[in-house]
């Protein structure tokens, strides 16, 4: 019937000089929208949109992204300006929902694992360290505010209690004999925890998330 449909139509098309539009066109146009406010061409040139190739698959879209260290810069934790991983994960959301048209939770969904030398970046940035209640600390997570904006944004922050268990042992967390709250309590809210970060980004990858290492 649909090939009836099309060889009845294209000849009147045809005659009529008019560019055919299918329905599922609209899938493949890119981008949906503009990063920068500006063209493909006007910001990279002309030719840039012919050459740019865009997001093939754009529905159930599983990230799994390894946090694994503080900073992308080999400098002090205290000197950082780049956080490690944080930055990737905000030009994916632009990339996933402004360029592609892609909305978070329906489309793609986006989780990071933070072990090891990641840790500092879920910890809220005032709080207390393992000599408790009596030793106040602050300064340890500049970025504190942009982890905020990644949760609220949708990205499931989980922590590995195999680091956690080394950061109270090194006294950079509090265990729950020192403080009310213990190290739990320490985290950025909305963010939890995984057994062993490692196991946990194989067991998402086993779930269908895709693995990324920034």
């Amino acid at each position: 019937m649909y090939k009836k449909f099309m060889l009845t139509v294209l000849p009147l098309v045809a005659l009529l000089g008019v560019t055919p539009v299918m329905a599922d066109d609209d899938d493949d146009l890119c981008p949906v929208g503009l990063v920068t406010g500006k063209t493909l061409d006007g910001e990279f040139g002309p030719g840039s949109q012919d050459a740019t190739r865009c997001l093939d698959k754009r529905n159930k879209v599983k990230i799994v992204m390894q946090v694994n260290k503080f900073c992308r810069d080999a400098v002090a934790n205290a000197d950082c300006t780049r956080p490690y991983a944080l930055g990737n994960m905000v030009n994916m959301i632009k990339d996933y929902e402004i360029t592609h048209g892609m909305v978070q939770g329906e489309d793609y969904e986006m989780v990071a694992v933070v072990h090891s030398g990641g840790a500092p970046l879920i910890l809220k940035n005032e709080g207390f360290d393992g000599k408790g209640v009596d030793n106040a600390v602050t300064g340890r997570n500049q970025f504190e505010g942009l982890t905020k904006s990644l949760i609220a944004q949708g990205v499931k922050f989980y922590f590995c209690q195999n680091t956690t268990r080394g950061y109270i042992k090194a006294n950079r967390l509090p265990s729950s004999l020192e403080t009310a709250g213990g190290a739990t309590a320490e985290m950025i809210e909305g963010v939890e925890y995984v057994t062993a970060g490692v196991t946990a980004i194989g067991d998402f990858q086993k779930k269908g998330y895709k693995y990324v290492q920034p």
